[in-house]
């Protein structure tokens, strides 16, 4: 009965307050997955724990990365009106990994470095290191997920299971930015700056 309920309420707030709920549950979704990030893959330990890097990516997630990709699933069910399901969900796969994917990561690394407080050459530097990486490994994961999504869930929903989905991806981002700058000229951790983490 509570889920029920939560579902309803989900569901009226992504009908009547959509931007709203995209940047809500992606800003708590890519947190989450800076904090996995700082914790299993790095560990961190709590001591150590980046706060400023993982409220960068709350910020982001609220800011960009939810109402982008939200506004961006919406938009792509209403141009791709195929009939047969899974033609419709092969052709919004493919469109979506020939354009967004490589939009949105680029997209990622340069805000988050904006928030960290990079210069343009620290970005350019970024990019030439880790974005070519970053779009391969994207290729390996989003795919299979987008299938899943496209395909079986409803419309309303898909954003929140891309989210959900996008724990791991958000983890391996935030690592992938941790170290894309790692320096000799420029260390990563700074005293007014520190780094972190899709989206996909």
């Amino acid at each position: 009965m509570a889920m029920s309920k939560l579902l309803q309420l989900y569901q009226y707030n992504i009908i009547n307050k959509p931007i709203r709920t995209f940047a809500l549950q992606s800003s708590c979704m890519m947190t989450l997955g800076d904090i996995l990030s700082q914790q299993v893959i790095e560990k961190r330990g709590r001591e150590n724990h980046d706060v400023q890097r993982s409220l960068r990516m709350t910020v982001y997630g609220a800011l960009v990365g939810g109402p982008v990709i939200g506004t961006w699933f919406g938009f792509i069910h209403r141009l791709i009106q195929i009939r047969h399901t899974w033609a419709a969900t092969l052709v919004r796969v493919g469109v979506d990994q020939v354009f967004f994917s490589p939009t949105i990561l680029a997209i990622f690394m340069t805000g988050i470095s904006i928030l960290e407080g990079r210069s343009m050459a620290d970005i350019k530097q970024k990019l030439e290191k880790s974005y070519v990486k970053g779009l391969m490994t994207s290729y390996q994961f989003w795919p299979f997920v987008n299938l899943f999504t496209f395909a079986l869930i409803p419309m309303h929903y898909r954003p929140l299971v891309n989210s959900t989905a996008g724990i791991c991806w958000n983890s391996y981002l935030s690592h992938l930015n941790q170290t894309s700058l790692q320096t000799s000229a420029e260390p990563v951790t700074h005293t007014t700056t520190a780094t972190t983490t899709t989206i996909q």
